[in-house]
């Protein structure tokens, strides 16, 4: 089976494409001439909105299994670079929620290319039920 499109409407549409894999589990994404900084390498900047992307959807996807009309909002976002990213490299996002209340979720993830990590995150998502219209 394969991977499908993960909905990076608005800003993260300058990103993508972001792919899901058929298992559900990696976020799937290309480094393209687009992605690159001066030095040729992936965009700091893209590594970060790829890792919110990926740490985004995992919150989304734990909130809404416990009430379909959650809705989460980043409260933080922190990422360490640890090796830049090349043209034409294939970037496997991963990420776990480490801990779960009613109100807040955890996150942590990376990105990877093979066995070498480009980036390590971790996030706070707030959770809210969606307002009654």
């Amino acid at each position: 089976m394969n991977p499908s499109p993960v909905d990076t409407s608005g800003f993260g549409a300058y990103a993508g494409p972001v792919l899901r894999a058929a298992d559900g589990g990696a976020f799937l994404f290309e480094i393209e001439e687009h992605h690159l900084n001066g030095a040729e390498r992936l965009h700091g900047g893209m590594m970060m909105a790829l890792a919110s992307i990926v740490l985004g959807q995992v919150a989304n996807e734990t909130a809404r299994a416990k009430s379909p009309d959650a809705q989460v909002k980043p409260l933080s976002l922190n990422c360490d670079f640890v090796s830049a990213g090349e043209k034409g490299d294939k970037v496997e996002g991963r990420a776990d929620v480490t801990r779960a209340t009613r109100t807040v979720l955890f996150i942590s993830g990376e990105l990877r290319v093979g066995t070498r990590i480009l980036m390590t995150a971790t996030g706070v998502y707030a959770i809210k039920e969606q307002d009654a219209a």
